[in-house]
């Protein structure tokens, strides 16, 4: 064995092997971490990374030989429980990484761990939940449920009835959710000439990820503001899913191949195109990036999905680097203290985001370059919350030291930790690309505006506001009257598509009514609450052009609506609405969360039919209307609508 301590070359990942049987085996996997931990007792530098190490040194300093060989093997499971991937050992510390002949990747000797175990053991409930972050975006963001989850996240009695029944920590703070998702409200471009530099491609894709998509949108919509303004073309990722990350810190390597057999064919598709793929949150970037190719390395299509994907600020830099960049900013940062994540450290990168946030005039950046301790789900964990924050406290530290006006960094979760870290500060918390989109000028005010007003002129369906609802009081007297008013108006937006199913056509009135009563049992009335349910109903209001339908599915008998639920998959996709001799409109169903499973659908879904301004026109001169499903399991046809309820729909709708 060499004595060489180091190398001269650069760090190289090997592929992992990990559909091979020999991966899986425990008493191989106990020898290669006897041998590696025998190599970092020897060396002890990555002891001040995180809380593995120093774990390690302890079981070997106060085993019975002062050796590795003086510690239980099973022991060795409490290292792994301690690693969080964030490959900093790997990156930046350790001087036996591949291509040493010791061949060590502590990181990836560690995920195998996690693989084994999971395969072994599975997970508990609560490592299920965290790492399922698509299902808990797609759950928590329904309009209906949103306000509630976000309070609940945020009530010292529920919170720690979660963290002695889950196991999530009462004191950390959760991000919330927001029912406006990105990829239903993002405003791409797609007019812009294509410009080709050397370094970068000229047009983008944006994977939105779970975090940008469920939790904050608004760093999607400033990354969409920026490359507008520097002219990108740009358009969405056609269909994606959780990138795997979190999976993969669970071990569970299984997962973590289906969801990139959905992801990967539509992201391969826009590479070969010529797209550059952006993504915003650094964890997904380097999914893409280095995971997936060490995982699937004789795929072609990971390979060139990975070459094409980009940091958002590299992306921006090689534009710059090619003259292709705007750099006409027109307003101060002033005193930034960004903090670099880790999994974009690890990216092999450099600065980028310091080094473009720097070149806005009157800007000053104090740049941390450390683990801030967090890493995705395991900083929520109660068992690890308090060494999250102790790892993290030189980072607050740091941070709070230049007395900044933002506090930033591209990792979001690490940005709200380095916040809860520093305690009361002055500093707002901002992403990086948001005070990028900022330094050019807010336009945002500007462009709401405009787009306000061109939707007033082609959506004159009147949308609900703060002045056209009661307070709790008033509602509180009024209720009864209002309500009998309500129900009568439903009677004339109610079709019935034979004897089990019935659509209800939404409109102002109906969605105020629900408004109304979850302020009332919600019991809120400050402006912030009232203005989040706003915005969480005033989408379910038609917009002039289209109808928009709850569809029910009733079977009183709880065997037999099971049963049938069973038999009807699809079904809220094959109801129709036929003007004349027009084509059929077919419902757009369920456009805010999947409502149903392989195994069954759901009893309620919503639809939209969206119409054409002919069709509206022949509506209006009484042309033929007439209600359509057909299914194998469920037929029902209404060719003839009541009077009344065609007049009701009918007042939903303008021309021009």
């Amino acid at each position: 064995m060499t004595t060489r301590e180091g190398s001269l070359e650069a760090p190289k990942r090997h592929p992992l092997d990990w559909k091979n049987s020999e991966f899986y085996d425990e008493s191989s996997l106990m020898n290669e971490m006897d041998r590696v931990y025998d190599i970092c007792q020897g060396c002890r530098r990555c002891v001040n990374l995180c809380t593995a190490f120093p774990r390690l040194f302890d079981l070997i300093d106060e085993g019975s030989t002062g050796e590795i060989d003086g510690v239980e093997k099973q022991k060795f499971w409490e290292i792994v429980d301690r690693c969080y991937l964030c490959d900093m050992c790997f990156m930046t510390k350790c001087p036996y990484v591949p291509p040493h002949p010791w061949n060590v990747d502590f990181p990836h000797l560690m995920l195998r761990a996690k693989a084994i175990k999971y395969k072994k053991d599975g997970a508990t409930f609560r490592d299920k939940l965290l790492s399922s972050t698509d299902l808990m975006g797609k759950l928590a963001t329904i309009p209906v449920v949103v306000n509630a989850v976000n309070k609940t996240n945020k009530m010292p009695t529920t919170r720690k009835l979660m963290d002695n029944l889950l196991g999530i920590h009462a004191e950390r703070q959760l991000p919330e959710y927001d029912s406006h998702k990105f990829r239903n409200n993002a405003k791409t471009n797609h007019s812009f000439s294509v410009r080709d530099g050397k370094k970068a491609p000229g047009k983008v894709a944006i994977y939105a990820t779970c975090y940008v998509n469920y939790n904050e949108p608004s760093i999607g919509h400033d990354l969409l503001k920026i490359l507008e303004h520097n002219e990108i073309p740009t358009c969405l990722v056609e269909k994606e899913v959780c990138c795997g990350m979190p999976k993969l810190e669970l071990g569970d390597l299984d997962a973590v191949e289906k969801l990139k057999n959905q992801n990967i064919l539509p992201l391969a598709k826009l590479a070969k195109e010529g797209y550059a793929i952006l993504t915003a949150v650094p964890s997904c970037t380097l999914m893409y990036k280095q995971e997936l190719p060490l995982l699937f390395p004789d795929d072609a299509d990971v390979l060139a999905v990975a070459k094409a994907m980009f940091d958002p600020f590299e992306y921006l830099m090689l534009r710059n680097q090619d003259n292709l960049l705007k750099t006409d900013f027109k307003h101060q940062l002033g005193n930034v203290s960004y903090h670099i994540p880790c999994h974009q450290r690890v990216q092999n990168i450099g600065k980028k985001t310091r080094d473009l946030l720097q070149l806005v005039p009157g800007t000053k950046i104090n740049t941390v370059e450390r683990c801030s301790g967090h890493d995705g789900t395991w900083g929520v964990k109660s068992e690890y919350f308090a060494d999250s924050m102790k790892i993290g406290k030189p980072v607050f530290k740091q941070m709070a030291a230049s007395a900044p006006d933002y506090i930033s960094s591209d990792c979001a979760i690490a940005a709200r930790h380095i916040q809860q870290g520093m305690g009361e500060n002055s500093a707002q918390k901002k992403h990086p690309l948001t005070l990028f989109r900022i330094a050019y000028g807010d336009t945002r005010q500007q462009s709401n505006q405009a787009d306000a007003a061109s939707t007033a002129q082609e959506n004159p369906m009147t949308k609900i506001t703060r002045d056209s609802l009661m307070s709790l009081e008033d509602y509180t007297k009024t209720r009864p009257e209002f309500r009998t008013q309500v129900m009568a108006h439903k009677n004339n937006r109610k079709i019935s598509l034979g004897d089990n199913i019935t659509l209800i056509f939404e409109d102002e009135l109906t969605i105020r009514y629900q408004i109304q009563e979850m302020l009332r049992v919600e019991k809120i009335f400050d402006e912030e609450g009232i203005n989040q349910e706003l915005d969480a109903y005033n989408p379910l209001v038609p917009d002039g052009s289209n109808w928009k339908a709850t569809m029910m599915i009733e079977y009183p008998d709880a065997e037999e609506r099971a049963a049938k639920l069973a038999k009807m998959i699809g079904i809220e996709k094959k109801v129709c609405v036929k003007v004349a001799d027009y084509p059929p409109i077919y419902a757009i169903a369920d456009e805010d969360l999947e409502r149903e499973t392989e195994e069954k659908t759901s009893s309620v879904h919503f639809l939209r039919f969206e119409l054409t301004p002919a069709m509206i026109q022949a509506l209006k001169q009484d042309a033929h209307l007439s209600i359509h499903l057909d299914h194998p399991a469920y037929q029902a046809s209404i060719d003839s609508i009541a009077p009344t309820v065609r007049q009701s729909l009918i007042n939903d709708l303008t021309v021009g």
